[in-house]
C-alpha cells in the first residue's frame, strides 16, 4: 500500500488555515526550515502557491522522491498540488512567498504563457544574471513593505507588483525552458486538473460526473482521487471553491443574495444560502454585516 500524501491546506505544520481568495504570507526561508532542523518532508499544498526567492545557500529540491539541487542566486516556483520538500543548509537565506493559488490564477496572471508555467515545478538559476536578480529582490522589497502599511488601493499596487515579480521570474524561465520533469504521479495530475476545471467560471452549472469525463476518468475514480489527497469529496471540494467566489462578491460588491447566487450558477438562493452557511457557519446575509 503507498504512503499517503502530507497535505497541508496551508503553510507546512499549518493545518488550521481555512481558504482565504486573497491570502499572501511572506517569511525568511529559515524561519520555519530551522524549526525543522533544516529537511522538510515531500509534501502538497491544496490551495497554496509558492515561491522560494534564495538569495545565498545551497540546499535539494525533492520531488517525487528525485533531488536537484538548487543555490542562490535563484528561485523555485511550486505549484499548488505537487509534491515537494526540500533539505537545505544552515547558510541558507532568502525568503518564501505563499499565495492562494486562486488569487494568482483569477487575479494576478492573465499571459497565458506565464499561467502554463504555474502547472509545473520551475528552479530558474540568476547565477550570471544578476541585474535581473537585483530587480527582482527589489520588487519583493516593495511588496514586504507594502503588506506592513496602510496606503491607498493597496490591494491594486499589490497586484501590480507581484504582476511584475512574475514576469521578471517566469520570463527567464520561459527564454531558457528551465524545469525539472513533470509529475509521474497521475493521482495529482488529475486532482490539479479537477481544481484547475472547477476554478474557471461556467455558463452552466456541471455535476461531479460532467467534470469527471471532462478529465477523462469516471465519477468513482475522482471520488478515490479527491479522498486519497484531501479526505472530502468532489462536491465539498466545489462548495469550498463557490464559497471562495461567494465571499468575495459579499465583500466587494452589493449586489443581493440572490444575484449573487445567479451568478454563481445556482438557481435557488435558499439552496445557496444553506450551502454558505454549513460550510461558513453563518448566513450571508450575516456575513457582509459582520
Amino acid at each position: 500500500m503507498s504512503k499517503p500524501f502530507i497535505v497541508f491546506d496551508g503553510l507546512y505544520g499549518d493545518q488550521s488555515y481555512s481558504p482565504i481568495f486573497e491570502f499572501i504570507h511572506i517569511e525568511p526561508l529559515e524561519a520555519r526550515s530551522k524549526m525543522y532542523n533544516w529537511e522538510i518532508e515531500e509534501h502538497v499544498h491544496t490551495d497554496l502557491v509558492q515561491m522560494f526567492i534564495i538569495e545565498e545557500g545551497q540546499g535539494n529540491l525533492i520531488s517525487e522522491k528525485v533531488k536537484y539541487q538548487i543555490e542562490g542566486p535563484s528561485v523555485v516556483f511550486i505549484p499548488s498540488n505537487t509534491l515537494h520538500g526540500f533539505d537545505f543548509q544552515d547558510t541558507i537565506k532568502g525568503d518564501v512567498i505563499t499565495l492562494a493559488n486562486t488569487y494568482v490564477q483569477n487575479d494576478l496572471i492573465h499571459s497565458s504563457k506565464i499561467k502554463s508555467e504555474f502547472k509545473r515545478i520551475a528552479h530558474i538559476n540568476f547565477q550570471y544574471l544578476e541585474l535581473s536578480f537585483e530587480e527582482i529582490l527589489f520588487t519583493k522589497k516593495i511588496i514586504k513593505r507594502e503588506l506592513s502599511a496602510n496606503n491607498f488601493e493597496k490591494q491594486q499596487y499589490l497586484n501590480l507588483l507581484f504582476q511584475t515579480l512574475f514576469f521578471s521570474v517566469f520570463r527567464h524561465k520561459i527564454q531558457e525552458n528551465i524545469s525539472p520533469d513533470d509529475s509521474k504521479n497521475k493521482t495529482l495530475t488529475y486532482f490539479r486538473a479537477f481544481q484547475e476545471k472547477i476554478s474557471v467560471h461556467n455558463p452552466e452549472p456541471k455535476s461531479v460526473a460532467a467534470y469527471a469525463s471532462e478529465i477523462g476518468i469516471s465519477t468513482m475514480h475522482l471520488n478515490r482521487i479527491c479522498k486519497s489527497v484531501v479526505n472530502k469529496s468532489p462536491i465539498q471540494i466545489m462548495h469550498e471553491r463557490l464559497i471562495i467566489e461567494a465571499k468575495k462578491y459579499l465583500l466587494n460588491t452589493s449586489y443581493s443574495i440572490s444575484e449573487i447566487s445567479y451568478f454563481l450558477n445556482i438557481g435557488d438562493p435558499a439552496y445557496f444560502t444553506r450551502i454558505f452557511k454549513k460550510n461558513v457557519g453563518v448566513s450571508p446575509k450575516e456575513f457582509r454585516k459582520n
